[in-house]
């Protein structure tokens, strides 16, 4: 790897004094920024991400450390706060003067898998706290954990992978990993405003509905903490997913198929419950990065679709699958995401108060709390970490409102995992198991 430019100068440092002092979150962020707001007012953390990557050996914790202080896209990262703005700013990252030096956490445990309490304890404050952490965790059988924490305002899934796959020289030396992303000129008011009707037409199409989501669980409770649930399959019951999807004849992948199940299997939990609403209203995160695009890792690269499914939608796998592949191919045609994301942009000037109200509207003053997120090949070919096998990669997500029920698809060494993140009150062990055995007849096609 070079270290010099031609004229001697070191590349860490060109590339430092290339870094901005200030950068504008996007709309994605901001929104990310009003779930972190969100969450600090039921939950007991702010909107933290994790991602951990298990490792077949364990690294030196101080080189690595040496390697994130002299790594400049590190440094600055850890450097950078959330600017306070006055109403109808543009929101910032500003990176303060001087940082303390990086440090990696580290963790001794006996355990084989799962993380360390104080992990899941661990907070990110937007405004006085580096956005980020990386933690070490070893275990006694001679294998370890590498785990990334972030503010999800910072950068989405996707750029936490890319981070990762960077430091552990997982990139190869033809493929160009893109940091920052290119800088985007507002459009003319006008032009906003237009798609910002056209989102609003889409979205308030007349329904007034009840949404499931908001009774899951009681409002009146106290504030509860995140849990995950994990449900792993085999390669040869990923295998027969995959074969099973493939009877559906969906034109965009398995993720309708994977929504289908996940919205079926939390119906019922729902009814097991004796809760009934008109409708779901499911948001769906859709990566803008170009395909093939080592990032950007910088800010959440994101827009939108969104469901809105019935019971009769529910009946059986098919009725589900076709709903959500028509309203998929509708909103698609009618450049629902690309709008959405001009008007994200749009909003990002708003007061959070007005913002919010805005956001909630769907719902009729709820958060949508059941997310839905497919990561689909994104982790092939991270089978190493600094020449250290990897054995497992996971996301931890943050709940993405209340009362919290968020559902991870991931694929990673042929074998999918599914990985459901749902607060203390709104389902126990029992529900978490029908959950899981509900999820698993629709995915095998038992």
């Amino acid at each position: 790897m070079r270290t010099t430019t031609s004229t001697g100068e070191p590349v860490n440092a060109v590339v430092a004094k290339q870094l901005p002092e200030t950068m504008p979150l996007n709309g994605s962020d901001f929104f990310q920024v009003l779930l972190d707001k969100h969450h600090r007012s039921v939950g007991l953390q702010g909107n933290v991400s994790r991602f951990a990557l298990d490792l077949d050996g364990q690294p030196d914790a101080g080189a690595l450390e040496q390697r994130v202080n002299e790594d400049p896209y590190f440094r600055w990262l850890h450097q950078l706060r959330r600017k306070r703005r006055w109403p109808f700013q543009l929101p910032v990252w500003k990176k303060i003067a001087k940082a303390k030096r990086i440090k990696i956490g580290v963790h001794h445990t006996e355990a084989e898998t799962g993380l360390p309490e104080v992990l899941w304890q661990q907070d990110i404050k937007l405004w006085s706290q580096p956005p980020y952490a990386l933690d070490l965790v070893y275990r006694a059988n001679g294998h370890s954990t590498l785990v990334i924490t972030w503010n999800h305002s910072l950068f989405d899934s996707r750029g936490a992978e890319l981070l990762l796959r960077y430091l552990g020289d997982n990139v190869a030396a033809d493929q160009k990993l893109i940091f920052l992303p290119p800088e985007e000129a507002e459009l003319p008011f006008q032009e906003q405003l237009e798609h910002t009707q056209k989102v609003k037409a889409f979205l308030f199409d007349g329904k007034e509905t009840q949404t499931r989501l908001s009774l899951l669980a009681d409002r009146n409770k106290p504030k509860s903490r995140n849990r995950y649930h994990l449900i792993a399959f085999t390669e040869a019951e990923t295998q027969r997913i995959e074969e099973n999807c493939k009877k559906y004849l969906v034109r965009f992948g398995k993720s309708p198929v994977f929504l289908a199940t996940a919205i079926r299997s939390f119906n019922q939990l729902l009814e097991a419950k004796g809760k009934k609403g008109d409708s779901f209203w499911v948001p769906i995160p859709q990566d803008q990065r170009r395909k093939g695009a080592l990032g950007p890792i910088m800010a959440n690269q994101v827009s939108f679709l969104f469901y809105r499914l019935f019971p009769e939608a529910l009946s059986d796998m098919k009725s589900t699958v076709d709903e959500i592949s028509k309203q998929m191919i509708d909103q698609i045609r009618n450049r629902i995401p690309q709008s959405y994301k001009i008007m994200m942009a749009f909003s990002r000037r708003m007061p959070m108060w007005l913002y919010s109200r805005i956001v909630k509207s769907p719902t009729k003053g709820a958060f949508a709390s059941f997310f839905f997120s497919d990561t689909g090949n994104s982790l092939e070919g991270f089978d190493h970490f600094q020449g250290i096998p990897v054995t497992d990669a996971v996301h931890y997500p943050p709940n993405a409102g209340y009362p919290g029920f968020t559902v991870v698809f991931m694929l990673f060494q042929n074998k999918l995992k599914v990985v459901v993140a749902h607060t203390d009150n709104s389902a126990d062990d029992l529900a978490m198991a029908r959950f899981e055995e509900a999820l698993r007849e629709d995915l095998l096609g038992i």
